[in-house]
C-alpha cells in the first residue's frame, strides 16, 4: 500500500520529467530537467502517511518550493564562478598594473566576449595592438621610435643641424597566450610576442617600408602550486629587468614611454635562456637564471699631436681579436660581427611583494655574473666581470599615485642598460679593460581617472673612465676609454665636406680626410634624460580598447674631457601613440 502511494505521488510528477525529457537540448534544458526531476524524486521519498494526507495543491506548492531552492543553489553556483573568473582577470590586470596601458599581457587580462578560445583543453588566448605611432627630434639621429641614445650627435655631424620626423607602424604587436593545466596542482603557459622593429639588410622606408618581424618575447612557463615552484625556458625579458610582482616573466616592468628604447637608467635585456623561481606563499621568491650573453667593446680615439693610439705592430703588439663575422649558413646576419662567449650570464634575484596596511610595496635585488673572452698573443684571456641592482614600487596613495626608483652598479655590465655604453675596452698591449657603469632610474605614474596614467621620469647611465697610457722608444700610445690625451677639439666644429657618399651627410670628422684638427674622440661619459607624458583611454568594451598617448623626453650626452673639452649633445623628442587593442 504505501509502495502504491508513494508511486501515485511520484507519477503525479511524471509530468515534470516528460516535459524536461521531450526539451533537452541544451545545458539550460538539462539544469531544469535536473530540479525538476529531484523535486519529484523529494516527494516519492516522503513518508506514506505524510504523502497520502497531501493535497495536490499542497504538493504542488511543495515541489515549487524545492524547485526554487534548487534554482536557488545552481545561480549562486554559476555567480560564484562569475566572480571566480572575475577574480582572475583582476589578479591577472593587478600583476600587470602598470603595464595596462602599453603591453599585451594587460590586453590579454582583459575580458572580451569572447576573451578566449578553447582546444583540447587549452584556453588561447590572442593579444597585442595595432600602432600608429609618430616621432620627431630637433637633431637628425636616423631613428625609428627607437633612439640610440649613445648615438646623439655632436655638433661636427653635419645631419645632426637638421630635425627629423617619422610616422611608423612597426611597433604593432601581436601577441599570443596559450595555458592549461598538466594536472590538478601543475599548470603550463605559452606566451609569444612579436613586432616590426627588426631591421634585416635589405630593409629601407624608400617605398615599401618592408621591414621584418623580430621576436620580443618566445617562452613556456611551468607553475607547481604543491611546492610553489616555477620553470621558464625561452626568450623573456631578463631577470635584471624590473618586475612588478615576485618574479614571474609576465611581469616585467618598463617605462611608460613611447620610445621603444625607453631611457637611460633602465636597466633591461630580452634574451633567451632558462629560469627557475620558487614562491613562498605568493610573498617572497627567489630565482636562479642562465641567460644569452654578449660583450660590447670601445676602441681607442684619436690621439692629440705626437700621441699615438695605434698599437705598435711593428715591435710584434698584436691587436686583440674581440669580434668575429658570423658564418654563411648559420643562421646569423652575416654582416654583423659577434662577440666570443663561452658562458651564459648568470643572474640571481630576490623579490619581495610587502603588506603594508591597504597597498603591497614590491622590493627586489639581484645580481649578474659574466664572462669575457678575447683572443690575443694566440692565447684566449678570459676575466669576469658583473654588478649587483636592486628596485621599489611604493604606492603612495593605492591606486592614485605610484612612486618606483631602480638602478644597477658594476663592471662590464654597460650593456644591460639602455644607452648601451661599452662593456669594456683594451689597453695599448691588448688587455681587456672592463669599465665601471652605474645606472638610475626614479619616477612616478599618477591615475587621475581609471582611464588616463601621467607619468614622470628622469633617469641615467654613467660610465667610469679606464685610460691606458704607455711609452716605447719614446713613443706615447695612448689607448683605454676616457683618456684625457684623445683629441676633442673637432667635436663642435661642423664638417660640411665630410662626405663618404656624395650627397649623403655622414657623422664623420675630417680627420677621416687627413685633417687631425677636427678629430672628435667623443667618448661618452654619461647620458641622461627627463622624461613626461601621459596615456589616455578613449575606448573601452566589446570591440576592445582604444589607447592614445603623448611623451616629452629631453635627452642629454656628455663626452669625457680631453684635449678640446669635453663634448656635449642634447636632443628633444616629441612621441606620439595611438593603439587599438582588438582583444
Amino acid at each position: 500500500m504505501q509502495t502504491r502511494q508513494n508511486a501515485k505521488v511520484f507519477f503525479r510528477a511524471e509530468p515534470f520529467w516528460s516535459g524536461a525529457k521531450a526539451g533537452i537540448h541544451s545545458l539550460k534544458d538539462v539544469k531544469r530537467s535536473a530540479v525538476a526531476l529531484t523535486a519529484a524524486g523529494v516527494v516519492a521519498l516522503l513518508p506514506p502517511h505524510r504523502a497520502m494526507a497531501m493535497t495536490d495543491k499542497e504538493q504542488l506548492q511543495m515541489l515549487l518550493g524545492q524547485v526554487k531552492q534548487l534554482k536557488a543553489r545552481m545561480d549562486k553556483k554559476d555567480r560564484d564562478e562569475q566572480e571566480r573568473r572575475r577574480a582572475e582577470t583582476v589578479n591577472a590586470r593587478s600583476a600587470n598594473v602598470r603595464e595596462t596601458a602599453l603591453t599585451p599581457v594587460a590586453a590579454v587580462a582583459m575580458p572580451r566576449i569572447p576573451d578566449r578560445f578553447v582546444y583540447k583543453g587549452l584556453e588561447i588566448i590572442p593579444g597585442g595592438f595595432l600602432a600608429l605611432e609618430s616621432v620627431w627630434r630637433n637633431h637628425w639621429v636616423g631613428a625609428d621610435v627607437a633612439t640610440p641614445f649613445n648615438a646623439i650627435p655632436y655638433g661636427f655631424a653635419t645631419a645632426g643641424h637638421t630635425d627629423e620626423f617619422h610616422f611608423s607602424a612597426r611597433a604593432t604587436r601581436p601577441a599570443l597566450l596559450v595555458r592549461g593545466d598538466l594536472s590538478p596542482t601543475t599548470h603550463i603557459q605559452g606566451y609569444f610576442e612579436t613586432d616590426f622593429l627588426g631591421a634585416a639588410q635589405t630593409a629601407n622606408a624608400n617605398q615599401s617600408n618592408s621591414y621584418n618581424l623580430r621576436v620580443r618575447q618566445a617562452y613556456t612557463n611551468i607553475d607547481n602550486d604543491d611546492y610553489g615552484l616555477h620553470f621558464t625556458a625561452g626568450q623573456t625579458w631578463s631577470l635584471v629587468t624590473m618586475n612588478s610582482l615576485g618574479t614571474r616573466p609576465d611581469t616585467s616592468l618598463q617605462p611608460p614611454t613611447i620610445d621603444h628604447n625607453y631611457m637611460p637608467g633602465y636597466v633591461w635585456d630580452r634574451n633567451p635562456g632558462i629560469r627557475i623561481y620558487k614562491d613562498f606563499g605568493k610573498q617572497f621568491w627567489l630565482a636562479l637564471a642562465a641567460e644569452g650573453s654578449a660583450n660590447t667593446f670601445a676602441a681607442p680615439g684619436p690621439g692629440f699631436g705626437p700621441v699615438s693610439t695605434l698599437l705598435p705592430n711593428n715591435l710584434g703588439i698584436p691587436a686583440p681579436a674581440l669580434l668575429a663575422l658570423a658564418t654563411n649558413g648559420g643562421s646569423l646576419n652575416t654582416l654583423d660581427t659577434y662577440s666570443f662567449n663561452r658562458l651564459p650570464d648568470l643572474v640571481g634575484k630576490a623579490a619581495w611583494d610587502a603588506p603594508l596596511g591597504d597597498r603591497t610595496v614590491h622590493l627586489e635585488a639581484f645580481g649578474v655574473a659574466r664572462e669575457m673572452t678575447e683572443r690575443v698573443y694566440f692565447g684566449n684571456h678570459r676575466v669576469w666581470v658583473g654588478g649587483v641592482g636592486a628596485g621599489a614600487i611604493i604606492p603612495i596613495i593605492p591606486k592614485l599615485l605610484e612612486f618606483q626608483v631602480s638602478g644597477m652598479i658594476g663592471r662590464g655590465v654597460g650593456r644591460l642598460a639602455s644607452s648601451q655604453l661599452p662593456d669594456a675596452t683594451y689597453s695599448a698591449f691588448g688587455a681587456l679593460q672592463p669599465l665601471y657603469q652605474r645606472s638610475l632610474l626614479v619616477g612616478a605614474t599618477l591615475h587621475p581617472t581609471p582611464q588616463t596614467d601621467v607619468f614622470a621620469f628622469a633617469g641615467g647611465d654613467i660610465a667610469g673612465k679606464n685610460p691606458q697610457v704607455t711609452a716605447i722608444n719614446g713613443t706615447i700610445f695612448a689607448g683605454g676609454y676616457g683618456n684625457p690625451l684623445y683629441n676633442n677639439i673637432g667635436c663642435s666644429l661642423e664638417n660640411p665636406i665630410s662626405q663618404v657618399t656624395p650627397g649623403v651627410a655622414a657623422a664623420v670628422p675630417l680627420a677621416a680626410l687627413g685633417n687631425p684638427l677636427f678629430n672628435c674622440s667623443g667618448q661618452t661619459h654619461a647620458l641622461r634624460e627627463i622624461t613626461t607624458g601621459a596615456w589616455h583611454t578613449l575606448y573601452e568594451g566589446p570591440a576592445g580598447k582604444i589607447r592614445v598617448g603623448v611623451q616629452f623626453a629631453h635627452i642629454i650626452r656628455n663626452g669625457f674631457n680631453a684635449v678640446g673639452g669635453a663634448p656635449h649633445g642634447s636632443e628633444n623628442t616629441i612621441l606620439t601613440s595611438f593603439r587599438y587593442f582588438p582583444f
